[in-house]
């Protein structure tokens, strides 16, 4: 039996690094399926630890042998996360036979026992060809892929850790427990397995809860409901969907999020491009109609994210499962289309879609026949109310104008006029500015009956407009 002596116990020094790198890369591959969970943590084993079990099972390599010297526990919420983070650690790491099992299956486990239920995976590396450049080159979770054994990967419910943690607590390693007799032991076991019961009772219910909320029953396509003919007719003028300029358009649109790589933007070019959407105004009117805050609520991730996810998601939003058909094999990650359905979970039925509507006795009938979107509706207006009470009436100062003299910035496109003069309007433009653009023109032409409604909600001519 190996006494310890042989162990280099500085590797100690960088064992804390590793677990780290490996949280962080978990946490990541979660986020990018849209899997919210509970707890992400990993740990070093402590030099105590480590030797209390060399000695036990006799490890002669220990190093090599111990699969758990860095490990990393994901807590979720339902069985269905749990599930699907099993199939991801599959997915990408390499595996050995025989350590992908679930303890609390093992056959001969008496049923005194039961109620145990957490999938322990131990990863050796990642699956060839290992180019997701999630592993640091020269981190310490490369490293440790070099020189140790195995990482352990638990992945559990938070039913099943509460079930795990009291009964690690009260008998695993239980002093009173231990203390007492054969007959109180016997009660606490049933009552442990009455909590087990209990405990797989509350994972169904969690699991059904999930269920529904993936698939409410009032899901329905409303992507395809939005008639989008003359919007795509207004916005295929303008600069071509390219990797410049959609670099620009992210950035407008997600100042907040990280930039990503170049790389990156090209995934996100292809992505568009798979959409029919070759042009910045297209791609543009395509954003407008979705509530991207709502998105980034429902999406929950728990870890930064790039603009490139925020648009991919965006887009989700917007084509629902025709995103699904048409990206689901675009780009390197094998598992895109598994990644987008279950991400399309946390959006099905739930996003909103910001429409616009007009009403009133001197809105025309091109605009009171169908919904727009923010920009769209905002270019709309200007132009029905320039044709009835002059062009005047709606300039707003860096937002629409008689020239083509707005900030290169605001992205403006030219509205021609019936009495075939045009007006420049910026289109670069969020919801919330949109909505006090068609304010204030409606406000300098208070002869008119003309009123703009979002998702049925006021939001200009009326008799006093939404603060």
């Amino acid at each position: 039996m190996a006494d310890g002596s042989n162990i280099d116990y500085t590797t100690w020094d960088w064992l804390p690094e590793a677990a780290e790198e490996m949280q962080a890369y978990i946490s990541r591959l979660l986020a990018e399926s849209g899997i919210r969970a509970h707890d992400v943590s990993a740990r070093a084993k402590s030099i105590a630890s480590f030797r209390r079990k060399q000695e036990l099972k006799g490890y002669e390599n220990p190093l090599t042998q111990i699969t758990d010297i860095v490990a990393i526990r994901i807590i979720t919420y339902s069985t269905i996360d749990r599930d699907r983070a099993a199939d991801l650690v599959r997915e990408r790491f390499v595996i050995p036979d025989g350590e992908d099992r679930n303890p609390g299956e093992d056959r001969g486990r008496p049923d005194s026992r039961r109620g145990y239920d957490c999938r322990h995976l131990v990863v050796t590396g990642e699956k060839p060809p290992a180019d997701s450049g999630w592993v640091v080159a020269g981190g310490k979770l490369q490293k440790y892929f070099a020189e140790c054994g195995g990482l352990e990967i638990q992945i559990r419910t938070v039913a099943g850790h509460a079930w795990a943690e009291f009964e690690h607590a009260r008998r695993y390693k239980g002093a009173q427990y231990a203390a007492i007799s054969a007959q109180d032991q016997s009660v606490i076991d049933g009552l442990f397995g009455a909590a087990a019961d209990a405990r797989s009772a509350l994972d169904s219910i969690f699991k059904a809860i999930d269920g529904f909320l993936a698939s409410p029953s009032a899901a329905t396509n409303r992507a395809a409901t939005l008639e989008e003919s003359d919007d795509r007719a207004v916005n295929t003028e303008g600069p071509a969907l390219e990797i410049d300029s959609l670099t620009r358009l992210l950035a407008d649109r997600y100042p907040e999020d990280g930039a990503g790589s170049e790389k990156g933007v090209e995934f996100a070019l292809d992505l568009a491009r798979a959409c029919g959407l070759t042009t910045i105004g297209a791609a543009e009117t395509a954003l407008d109609t979705v509530d991207h805050e709502q998105v980034v609520r429902l999406m929950d991730t728990s870890v930064p994210v790039t603009r490139v996810r925020r648009f991919d998601d965006d887009l989700l939003a917007r084509f629902e499962e025709e995103y699904i058909s048409r990206t689901g094999a675009v780009g390197a990650v094998a598992n895109r289309r598994q990644q987008l359905e279950w991400r399309f979970d946390r959006l099905r039925g739930k996003t909103r879609y910001k429409t616009y509507t007009f009403e009133g006795e001197d809105a025309p009938d091109d605009l009171t026949s169908r919904p727009f979107t923010a920009s769209l509706a905002v270019r709309e207006l200007a132009r029905a109310v320039a044709h009835r009470a002059g062009v005047d009436v709606v300039l707003v100062p860096d937002a629409i104008s008689r020239l083509d003299d707005l900030k290169v910035g605001s992205r403006a496109v030219e509205v021609s006029l019936a009495d075939g003069t045009s007006i420049w309007v910026a289109t670069n433009i969020g919801r919330g500015y949109a909505e006090e653009i068609m304010q204030t023109i409606l406000r300098q032409a208070p002869g008119l009956d003309v009123r703009v409604r979002r998702e049925g909600f006021p939001v200009a001519g009326f008799d006093t407009d939404p603060s």
